[in-house]
């Protein structure tokens, strides 16, 4: 089972959607996963949504405001209904236990959830827990897409290194206690595409700029299409 798995990234989030506008021609997951940003990107996706109503979707700036996220979250939602599996990550607290929703049991709270930042964005509480990013504890979730069947991974991996050093050094200390990231166990083909290039700064990730946002969606399908004949021996 090919599973197509999204990272986190805050706005770098763009940078996939244009990586998949090149490998959709190509490539047919059987399972989508996404954290935080990711499970925007992937809902869109696993919804049937076009490579270019997601591109869309990037360039209207109040998509990117973080005050609208649940209401532009809901709006989405209406528009889009899941059509193949599909799963997302959030982090459940206080306890700091990665947990996976999916499919029905998705709504616009959990997908709000997955993108949490703390500091950012309220936390949120679904039934008797709160939940923080799905992305907290290592931003790619390779770990969920093996859990649910996956034999073969392509990662979208927005935040491959931290966009800045002090964010670097805070980020591996914390993972280093309480990151979730096993190892993919053996057997399991994991191909992960990055940015060829460094996509920007922290603020970046999280201030919607038109210009930004068109870059990273052509970065992303260079890079995609940098590494496309290697996933055609997938």
């Amino acid at each position: 089972m090919l599973a197509l798995v999204l990272s986190g990234g805050g706005l770098f989030g763009a940078w996939q959607a244009g990586a998949w506008s090149v490998l959709s021609r190509d490539v047919r997951p059987d399972l989508i996963v996404g954290a935080s940003v990711g499970s925007l990107n992937g809902y869109v996706i696993a919804s049937g949504g076009t490579p270019e109503e997601l591109r869309n979707m990037w360039l209207e700036p109040s998509f990117a405001r973080l005050t609208d996220l649940s209401s532009n979250i809901r709006r989405m939602m209406a528009r889009y209904t899941l059509r193949m599996p599909f799963a997302i990550t959030a982090t459940e607290l206080p306890r700091m236990k990665p947990r996976i929703f999916r499919d029905s049991e998705i709504t616009w709270q959990h997908l709000a959830a997955s993108c949490a930042l703390p500091l950012a964005l309220p936390q949120v509480r679904i039934g008797m827990h709160w939940y923080s990013d799905g992305g907290l504890l290592g931003a790619l979730p390779a770990w969920a897409a093996v859990e649910l069947g996956a034999t073969q991974i392509i990662g979208l991996q927005a935040l491959p290194q931290a966009t800045s050093w002090w964010l670097g050094q805070a980020t591996r200390a914390f993972r280093a206690i309480a990151g979730h990231n096993p190892p993919v166990p053996p057997g399991i083909e994991v191909f992960e595409i990055c940015p060829g290039r460094r996509l920007g700064s922290v603020r970046d990730t999280i201030q919607w700029k038109r210009s930004n946002i068109e870059r990273w969606l052509d970065q992303g399908a260079e890079d995609a299409g940098a590494t496309l004949t290697k996933l055609r021996a997938l």
